[in-house]
């Protein structure tokens, strides 16, 4: 029998979905998934696997205290892109007279505020390390001021674990704090910066990846459904108030596509693109959306994705402390990838 509860926010999500997973695993565990829309496709299956679903919303923090209550162990995920593509946040941030980005940031810092804020009412049944929250850098910290409209990597920064250390210091004691590395499926997302088909005079094909970053710059990659579930139950097992980077991989996006080019037998490579050439090549008529993703990537050039904040530890650093902690590589992602649409494109 379950003799302690996991509350996973955003259960639907690829983050709470592969952490539900993971600790599915774990007989001791109950666990309660929140999401909004509890009669969705998603939410039905894994109610259906023994999961309890409840329906809660982040925006309102009294959907959240009562389902917060007596839990052992919490998972936090928010989500900037969902605000970002809502239906009326152009609208809403006409009327507010600030862009759609900076109105989505207000919205994932009110949603992550909401969750400290219930939190702090159970810290007292919260395990020794009972609260994990998925987070971002501080870009606008990190960066000296240079990145300021950094808004999905900041209003994820300025709760967890800025808000939280400064107004719960009982729960700052309580919480691990996960940031994540670039999907490994993001490509999907942008695939005109990432894989960029060029045939030349004679027929031959090669492909060339443009993003802002400079070529060397190390960056972490995550295969986000597979890893983040393992991870975030090895970070459960260590001890509470630290930092850690959740990622497979760490290289660079010039060896990216080395790795790439030799798996798929084609010549592929890496060019580093100014501001303006890589909105250009992201598919979409939403130029905030472009500016939002191209800052991300300037910004993992210095400070560097991660921000350069010392203390943050890894996979290897867990497993060291004798915790398994199993992670995709991002060769052997590649490996199993189906490229076809990739390959394949006009």
């Amino acid at each position: 029998m379950p003799s302690k509860t996991i509350i996973i926010i955003g259960i639907t999500g690829n983050q709470g979905g592969s952490v539900a997973q993971r600790f599915l695993q774990d007989p001791s565990y109950h666990i309660r998934g929140l999401t909004r829309n509890p009669s969705s496709p998603a939410a039905q299956r894994l109610a259906a696997e023994g999961i309890e679903i409840v329906s809660a919303n982040l925006d309102d923090i009294n959907t959240l205290i009562p389902v917060f209550k007596g839990a052992n162990l919490i998972f936090s995920v928010t989500d900037y892109w969902e605000p970002f593509f809502g239906p009326d946040c152009r609208a809403r941030a006409g009327q507010l007279g600030i862009s759609c980005r900076r109105y989505a940031y207000n919205v994932e810092l009110q949603q992550g505020r909401n969750i400290a804020d219930a939190v702090a009412q159970t810290v007292d049944s919260l395990d020794e390390n009972g609260f994990i929250a998925s987070t971002l850098s501080h870009a606008k910290v990190r960066s000296g001021g240079r990145f300021t409209e950094l808004y999905h990597f900041d209003s994820k920064a300025e709760v967890f674990p800025r808000y939280v250390r400064e107004r719960y210091p009982a729960l700052a004691r309580k919480m691990s704090c996960v940031q994540t590395g670039y999907f490994m499926s993001s490509y999907k997302i942008i695939p005109g910066a990432y894989f960029q088909k060029k045939t030349a005079a004679d027929g031959k094909v090669s492909f060339e990846m443009c993003f802002t970053t400079a070529p060397d710059a190390p960056v972490p990659h995550l295969d986000v459904n597979a890893d983040v579930g393992g991870f975030v139950y090895a970070v459960s097992k260590m001890p509470p108030g630290k930092s850690y980077m959740a990622c497979g991989t760490t290289c660079s996006w010039a060896e990216y596509m080395r790795l790439w080019g030799q798996i798929n037998s084609v010549p592929a490579c890496y060019r580093q693109v100014t501001l303006d050439e890589m909105v250009s090549s992201i598919s979409t008529a939403d130029t905030e959306f472009g500016r939002e993703i191209v800052d991300m990537f300037s910004y993992s050039t210095d400070p560097g994705y991660d921000g350069n904040g010392p203390d943050l530890l890894t996979a290897q650093d867990i497993r060291e402390a004798g915790i398994d902690c199993p992670m995709t590589s991002l060769e052997g992602w590649m490996r199993k990838e189906d490229w076809s649409c990739v390959l394949q494109q006009g």
